[in-house]
């Protein structure tokens, strides 16, 4: 992705990180060994918190990522906050005992997380597409607002990365993280020029070692782009912020 030098952020005060990127959660594809070696390179990693069968399988990986720990790294998980989760209370609740470093909230309401998480001082960033929600999970008291753009993996926005990072970080008083479309150093270049405090990345961390997918499945993020990408309303018809 190129050299990173001297850029803090918001984001990295708040994450106390040296790089303003989050290595960005991802269903069946993050893992500890690939935010172990994220926290090693100075970033934030992330897993869905779904990606454990089980409550006492998430609160292995949490003691497992604390004991891995480096200064200059951090760590959260990624919350499904709609009713459809049956396991969010379950694993809100693991998450609050445990402690991370934060959580990303995605498909609902964040205001039960926004509440427990930071009574014990968890940080809450909180998934969104335009201003409207942008504004809602600012009222309830988010730490972040990820602005999900029309070039983002797995749930997508509308708006185009400039437009939308632009537009949130001009209207709200919390960081804005970027999330879609940032492949390399000139991308986050990009993100921030439009006032992005941080980016959330993903694809290319499929193709990394540590990712427990196929070699198929790194080779094509490899050989494929953008332009590559088909998309589909016939797998998930959920907002990312939803009453």
């Amino acid at each position: 992705m190129g050299i990173i030098k001297n850029m803090q952020t918001k984001l990295t005060q708040l994450l106390n990180i040296k790089y303003p990127i989050i290595q960005a959660p991802m269903f069946l594809v993050s893992n500890v060994a690939m935010v172990t070696e994220a926290m090693k390179g100075g970033i934030a990693g992330c897993i869905p918190a779904l990606n454990y069968r089980t409550l006492e399988e998430l609160r292995a990986a949490i003691q497992e990522l604390k004991a891995n720990k480096v200064e200059g790294g951090s760590f959260g998980f990624n919350l499904i906050v709609n009713k459809s989760n049956l396991k969010y209370k379950g694993q809100l609740e693991v998450l609050c005992q445990e402690g991370c470093d934060f959580i990303i909230t995605s498909l609902g309401s964040p205001e039960e997380t926004i509440k427990q998480a930071h009574k014990v001082g968890i940080k809450v960033f909180c998934d969104v597409t335009d201003l409207h929600f942008a504004e809602k999970v600012q009222q309830l008291g988010a730490d972040a607002a990820i602005a999900v753009n029309n070039e983002a993996g797995g749930h997508r926005g509308n708006l185009s990365p400039k437009e939308l990072t632009n537009l949130l970080s001009e209207k709200l008083d919390i960081p804005v993280i970027s999330a879609g479309g940032v492949g390399h150093k000139g991308d986050i270049d990009k993100m921030i020029s439009y006032g992005a405090a941080g980016v959330s990345v993903g694809s290319p961390f499929i193709a990394s070692v540590e990712a427990g997918v196929t070699d198929e499945y790194k080779q094509a993020c490899v050989d494929y782009g953008s332009e590559d990408i088909i998309m589909t309303q016939r797998i998930s018809r959920y907002a990312l912020y939803s009453n």
